[in-house]
């Protein structure tokens, strides 16, 4: 009698076979991460600090605030002036409503720098997220593909573009509102208060000329 016969490979050829393959696979796996490694590395490198570090955004936020602030200035010097004029066609010119004109008017300025400050704040902000998505988008390409060249290539586009990102900037509407002046007015109180003052100089005055000295 004869024994078996067996076409099919030998236990110890199938253990062989699958260690084989395991490291065909893990080899595949190491040099995909690799891949992966490289591309995410220069993706890193071209949204790092150096090409988008604060400086960047600084440097954003000031182009903004460089075009929005010569324009408040110049509107408050235009809104001096013009209260100013009422304030001397009024004879209020060196009153105490001058100086209650003066300080609604700094107010004014206060606030509006501040408003526009805020706003380049929260656009430098939104440029950040912006910047981040790109980066964002480049990962995602990577690891879809896994060519780190490619993805490597469409970060370095988007970096590119978005180094020449300018503020969306326009011309300022007013920001000053009119301060009236006049009866009725909010400077009413101030201007009833200083001519109170004027009359009462004035009569003090009178009084003070009315004094003679009578002989001992």
């Amino acid at each position: 009698m004869g024994g078996k016969g067996g076409s099919g490979p030998s236990n110890n050829q199938a253990v062989q076979l699958q260690m084989q393959q395991a490291q065909e696979a893990k080899d595949k796996e190491n040099l995909r991460q690799a891949r992966l490694n490289q591309g995410k590395t220069a993706i890193d490198s071209i949204f790092g600090n150096e090409n988008f570090g604060d400086p960047f955004y600084e440097r954003y936020r000031k182009a903004g605030l460089d075009y929005t602030l010569p324009q408040l200035q110049s509107q408050y010097g235009e809104a001096k002036r013009t209260s100013e004029a009422d304030l001397a066609r009024a004879g209020l010119l060196r009153s105490g409503a001058a100086g209650f004109v003066q300080n609604k008017l700094t107010e004014q300025l206060g606030v509006n720098e501040a408003g526009l400050r805020a706003k380049a704040d929260t656009d430098t902000a939104e440029l950040r997220k912006s910047i981040a998505a790109q980066q964002q988008q480049a990962y995602n390409q990577l690891y879809a593909t896994e060519d780190p060249t490619v993805a490597a290539n469409t970060a370095a586009n988007s970096a590119g573009n978005a180094q020449l990102t300018q503020p969306n900037v326009s011309a300022l509407g007013d920001m000053f509102k009119p301060i009236a002046i006049g009866l009725g007015s909010a400077v009413a109180p101030v201007i009833g208060q200083s001519e109170n003052n004027r009359l009462l100089s004035a009569a003090s005055g009178r009084g003070q000329g009315n004094i003679t000295n009578t002989p001992s």
